[in-house]
């Protein structure tokens, strides 16, 4: 759920930015003027809004990573040199199993993820008339995002036919599956092309509403 928390942030201040930033500073209706149509100027929008989803997701993951591996490098260090120096032999410990493939296939099922939330970000600040505006009604969907990735870590909740259609919880229930080696590829199938039609969805309900002259110029 922290790949999903880390999409979902990324991608709300460069939405707000983009939309009602840009109604507060009135360069909105200059870029309106533009020969460019309505929907270049929203997948351009958007296009920028992915992009940092997907680079504040890397940059924290291989942040994060490497700490660990340095952390955990060192207390395995000291560790072992204070077993040394007892004259005890250092105990094996075994590191739970991830599968680096699991690791990959995640990353491949956020893309479509970080595509809806992009787009259902932009769409939610566009209706906003200032940026702290747009910040109160984005704030609060955190926890609509954060309840199905937690409850995808919960013991009993397994991933099934129906569940697979949820979003956001059948990317975590799939998550879980896939970091431990298991690979259920037509449940894999099915969240990834689901989650492609949701995201397609969110974009283009983006593009009509960019469209609408009561939800841009919005008193």
């Amino acid at each position: 759920y922290l790949i999903i928390i880390l999409c979902f942030t990324g991608a709300m201040y460069p939405a707000i930015d983009l939309t009602a930033g840009e109604k507060e500073r009135g360069t909105l209706e200059t870029l309106l003027c533009s020969p460019a149509s309505r929907a270049e100027l929203v997948f351009g929008k958007f296009l920028l809004v992915l992009v940092s989803s997907l680079s504040a997701m890397a940059m924290s993951l291989i942040s994060m990573g490497g700490t660990a591996i340095v952390m955990g490098t060192i207390l395995s260090r000291g560790a072992r040199e204070q077993a040394m120096a007892a004259g005890e032999q250092a105990a094996a410990v075994s590191a739970p199993f991830i599968d680096p493939l699991g690791l990959l296939g995640v990353l491949v099922l956020v893309l479509p993820v970080a595509v809806l939330f992009s787009a259902v970000e932009f769409t939610v600040a566009l209706f906003a008339r200032s940026s702290k505006e747009a910040q109160s009604y984005l704030g609060p969907m955190m926890l609509v995002v954060l309840l199905p990735a937690i409850l995808g870590m919960l013991p009993g909740i397994d991933l099934n036919a129906p569940l697979a259609f949820v979003p956001l919880l059948n990317l975590s229930l799939v998550c879980r599956e896939m970091l431990s080696g298991v690979w259920h590829w037509g449940y894999i199938a099915i969240i990834f092309s689901s989650t492609c039609v949701y995201a397609a969805m969110a974009l283009a309900l983006a593009v009509r509403m960019f469209n609408r002259e009561d939800v841009i110029f919005r008193a």
